[in-house]
């Protein structure tokens, strides 16, 4: 008589199989590799923990700073010097308080609009009070005078507020070159408008007042060119004496 495990056996035989095998499927080995895996756990917590405080501190400490700062003026848009600040050319910043710097808070929005910028101003840079002038323009013994002009009359460089130029008298059409040297005006841009149908723009440009009449009657006549200078020469010459010699 075969009694039930030896006909277990000789079955597991036939199939090709070791009749002990499964009974060494969770033998000693596999239950050692199993703890193994359990002490590797605690590990792994450990660590987990270690990342999330040091996540943690690093937060605390930029909100930290973030509270350090405070809301201020900012750029938003290229303003050439001495044109008037629009509330569009402006927006809001936060920075770390600092004496060097010395921005203009956001409260002051409203009194910086309408002001002129006291020299170029770039976008993204903070603003602060030397920036921005309240002086009116033109000042007490000056006179903004406009120059209509082609292009061919002005450099191909951009004219823009704030530009030392000279207004010279040329000849006319067909004339030969003076033998003197033309008379011309010192001057600094305060505006330029854009091209009109007729190809004219006006370049406003503001001059002394003892100045402001001879330069209209030359601009009238249509004969003027007008040329960039450098901003040392702007400094070393008055802005709105005639020099040269007169056509």
């Amino acid at each position: 008589m075969i009694h039930s495990s030896d006909a277990d056996t000789a079955v597991a035989s036939r199939r090709g199989r070791d009749p002990h095998a499964h009974a060494s499927e969770h033998g000693p080995a596999d239950i050692g590799h199993a703890d193994r895996r359990y002490r590797r756990r605690p590990a792994m917590i450990g660590l987990g923990l270690a990342l999330l405080a040091v996540c943690g501190a690093g937060a605390a400490y930029l909100t930290q700073r973030s509270g350090d700062t405070v809301p201020v003026l900012a750029v938003a848009a290229d303003v050439h010097r001495g044109q008037v600040i629009s509330d569009s050319d402006l927006t809001s910043a936060r920075a770390v308080p600092d004496p060097a710097l010395d921005p203009v808070a956001v409260a002051e929005r409203d009194h910086v609009v309408g002001q002129r910028a006291a020299a170029d101003l770039t976008a993204g840079s903070l603003l602060t009070p030397a920036s921005v002038t309240a002086g009116e323009l033109p000042a007490a013994g000056q006179t903004i005078v406009g120059v209509a002009v082609t292009k061919a009359q002005t450099p191909r460089e951009e004219l823009v507020p704030g530009d030392p130029v000279r207004i010279f008298d040329t000849p006319r059409q067909g004339d030969a070159p003076p033998k003197a040297a033309p008379a011309s005006t010192p001057a600094t841009v305060v505006g330029v408008s854009r091209l009109d149908d007729n190809g004219m723009r006006i370049v406003d440009v503001l001059v002394t007042d003892d100045a402001a009449g001879t330069l209209v009657a030359r601009v009238a006549t249509g004969r003027v060119a007008i040329v960039l200078d450098s901003a040392a020469d702007l400094r070393e010459t008055p802005a709105g004496g005639d020099t040269g010699a007169e056509s």
